[in-house]
This record gives structure tokens, C-alpha cells and sequence, in this order.
């Protein structure tokens, strides 16, 4: 716990855990959390606990399915930047041969954060798997939102947002399964676009 620290993990293989916090006042600044886990069932739980500027950066993929993580910031944490990819895309591209299963859950309170969520299993080609699961919760002012799943088994969506002026984009996209999604707004001055696309029912 402090200011300016960097925490990095890789880790490769199947069915692997990962745990990274910084910060416990709101003097903790300028941190820096990094995952990247490669493989099956994974699990990752990661805090930026109050402070500002904070950056946390999470990817999943390089493998077949079932990966969970939960990204935490909390105690009125401003400006910060959270990025979770669990296959990748949007552009940084990858999505080798995945067969989805992804879930991602972040909830973040404070003011001025910036922040983006990408799934997808867009290049599966043996088949099986789950479906993507994506719940963002935001309470505070002036966030920006970017929700993106793709692939091929259908996406659930939730975004719940307490507070004021922020701008929500959730894209949903694939041909084999149902697509649903759930927004929540309290508040005045939001923008919201929302695309469903693909064959199945969307909701």
C-alpha cells in the first residue's frame, strides 16, 4: 500500500489465482496493477482501494473457457483507468481458438474514471462452451463506459450507473446464442447507444 507501485502477475497454465490490492487511504496514488493469465479457469481479484490515477489493466485469454475476474475501486477513487479483456479484441486483437464462459465484474465509486470491458470468442472453431457474462457498477460523476462482448454462445450485459453526465456504449454481438442486456441509470445528462447484433433473440 502507497503511492507509484507497480504489480505485475503472468500466469500460464490452467485453473490459476490472483490476488493484487494497492492502496488503503486516499493518499494512494499513481498505482499500477497488471494481470495477465493465460489458459482455462481462471480466477482474479483485483483493488485500487480509494486514491486517484490509479491503473488497472486485466487480461484473460489464450485458452478455452471459464475465467472469472472482479476489478474493485472504491472510497470515492477519481480518475482512474480500468481496462478488463477476456479474449482480447477492440483492437488489441488475439482470440486464438476461445470457447467463451468469460464473466467480469467491476465496481467502481468515485469521479472522472475511464472504463472499458471486451469479450469475446469470435474465432471459436471446436465448438461447446458458455456464454459471456458482463456487470459493471458505477457510482459517481463524469464516467465514460465501453461495454463490448462478442462470440458465438449469447452475452448478458448489466450496467447500473449512480450519478451524473455519463456516457454508456455496450455492443453485443454473435450469431449462436441469445443477447441480453440491462442498463440502469440514476441520474441526469447520460448519452447511451446500445447494438445488439447477430441471429438469436436479443433483449
Amino acid at each position: 500500500h502507497g503511492n507509484s507501485n507497480e504489480l505485475k502477475l503472468q500466469q500460464f497454465g490452467d485453473f490459476n489465482y490472483g490476488w493484487l490490492e494497492a492502496g488503503n487511504t486516499n493518499s494512494n496514488q499513481y498505482n499500477q496493477i497488471q494481470l495477465y493469465q493465460a489458459g482455462d479457469n481462471h480466477y482474479a481479484y483485483l483493488e485500487a482501494f480509494s486514491g486517484n490515477s490509479n491503473s488497472i489493466d486485466v487480461y484473460m485469454g489464450n485458452g478455452q473457457d471459464d475465467n472469472y475476474v472482479y476489478v474493485l475501486t472504491l472510497s470515492s477513487s477519481d480518475s482512474n483507468n480500468i481496462k478488463v479483456w477476456q479474449g482480447k479484441h477492440k483492437d488489441g486483437t488475439t482470440d486464438t481458438d476461445e470457447t467463451g464462459g468469460h464473466e467480469a465484474y467491476w465496481i467502481v465509486s468515485g469521479d472522472s474514471n475511464t472504463l472499458s470491458s471486451y469479450q469475446t470468442d469470435t474465432n471459436r472453431g471446436g465448438g461447446g462452451g458458455d456464454y459471456h457474462h458482463l456487470a459493471n457498477y458505477i457510482f459517481g460523476n463524469s464516467n465514460t463506459v465501453e461495454h463490448t462482448q462478442m462470440g458465438k454462445a449469447g452475452h448478458d450485459g448489466f450496467i447500473d450507473i449512480t450519478g451524473d453526465s455519463n456516457i454508456v456504449n455496450l455492443y453485443q454481438r454473435g450469431n449462436g446464442g441469445q443477447k441480453w442486456a440491462d442498463i440502469v441509470l440514476d441520474g441526469d445528462g447520460h448519452t447511451v447507444d446500445v447494438d445488439q447484433r447477430g441471429s438469436q433473440s436479443a433483449t
